[in-house]
């Protein structure tokens, strides 16, 4: 890994990191070998004072052999060295006592103010929920760009604080859809509504702002607007050039199920179903597509799928008795039946559906019915 220019050694830095922990052996090694790799260390510290990686090494090996102080002093050391390596400065805290290691990320701090690990670890540090805040603040006032810093900062704060933390957040990184979609959710109605456009102008390609927007008006009562909204969300997105994945869609309207928004769920299967699917392959895909809908608990998205596919293929017997299958195994005797009795008036000559609707009245001990179901059937 080393070739010599003009003298120089150039090594490859992480090779070189696993080279040297390979050579610190655990507590049970040969004191001999503690002492080939104490002197080993030592002449690469000495030879490469600039190499973060050494001086980590050499703290560690004085760890492993039980002389903490020894770490601590040769880690401070390498900071000294090196005071804009974030690694060494990490380290240094790891094996400070608490009260040291704060002051070490305070030192830390001053040489790289824009490392957002150092300010995460100084906040860990932090006991008090409220002195966190205040790390969490100064950090964002030199970073103000950090998603993740923005993230932990509004872990730490009770709702209405949070909006505030958010709405600023959202100024300095536009981009985040995870800030959006969170500040949109501590809104009111009508304030989730202009955030969630205003999310959108700043990432038009991203489904789940429009998804979050149909749950909303879901969630508020306005059924006739999630159809509209699945359906801009789909050219909406194929006009800003995005490629619309089927199976994104499918997950997304079972997360969705599980969500309990159920209508934006139908809508997005009924907008999505028929998305890149070959007309002789239509029946075929969509029982596959029910069948997993199913098999993950997705019963509304299954449910959906059987119902785009009656629509659009009202006689076929075989789409029918998945169908009812799915609702017997699945559903309830009412939503068999009622399913049963649109199947038959589709499907007069399915000797089955009639049978299975007769069975179904016969079982719930229903004699009367079951008969008269039969006699329709004769007709």
């Amino acid at each position: 890994a080393s070739d010599s220019v003009e003298g120089q050694t150039v090594v490859d830095p992480k090779g070189y990191l696993t080279d040297l922990q390979s050579m610190i052996p655990t507590y049970g090694g040969d004191i001999n070998d503690i002492k080939k790799a104490r002197l080993l260390l030592k002449s690469v510290r000495e030879t490469n004072p600039s190499h973060p990686p050494a001086w980590i090494a050499s703290a560690r090996l004085e760890e492993v052999t039980g002389k903490v102080q020894a770490a601590r002093n040769l880690i401070m050391k390498g900071c000294e060295m090196n005071p804009t390596s974030e690694d060494l400065w990490l380290e240094a805290a790891r094996l400070q006592p608490p009260d040291t290691a704060k002051a070490v990320i305070t030192q830390s701090v001053t040489y790289i103010p824009t490392s957002v690990r150092i300010w995460i670890k100084a906040a860990d540090l932090e006991t008090e929920t409220k002195a966190k805040r205040r790390v969490y603040r100064k950090a964002l006032e030199h970073i103000p760009n950090s998603v993740r810093l923005w993230k932990a900062a509004v872990e730490l704060e009770e709702p209405e604080d949070a909006k505030i933390l958010l709405s600023r957040a959202v100024e300095c990184c536009p981009t985040s859809i995870d800030l959006w979609l969170a500040l949109a959710r501590l809104e009111t109605y009508d304030n989730a509504r202009k955030v969630l456009n205003k999310a959108r102008e700043n990432i038009p390609t991203d489904r789940q702002i429009w998804i979050t927007a149909a749950k909303l008006e879901e969630a508020n009562g306005n059924k006739h607007m999630v159809e509209k909204i699945i359906d801009r969300a789909i050219s909406s997105l194929s006009a800003n050039g995005v490629e619309i994945n089927r199976e994104h869609w499918f997950k997304d309207a079972m997360e969705t199920e599980k969500a309990g928004a159920i209508h934006t769920c139908q809508c997005i299967i009924k907008a999505i179903i028929g998305y890149g699917v070959e007309e002789e392959d239509r029946k075929h895909t969509w029982m596959e597509d029910a069948e997993t809908c199913a098999q993950q608990g997705a019963l509304e998205c299954a449910r959906a799928v059987y119902a785009y596919a009656l629509a659009q293929f009202p006689s076929k017997k075989s789409i029918w008795l998945r169908a009812a299958y799915f609702e017997k195994t699945y559903g309830t005797r009412e939503s068999l039946e009622t399913l049963l009795q649109r199947a038959v008036a589709h499907c007069p000559k399915s000797e089955v559906l009639w049978l299975m609707g007769a069975k179904s009245k016969w079982l719930a001990n229903d004699v009367p019915a079951a008969r008269g179901i039969l006699s329709l059937a004769f007709q």
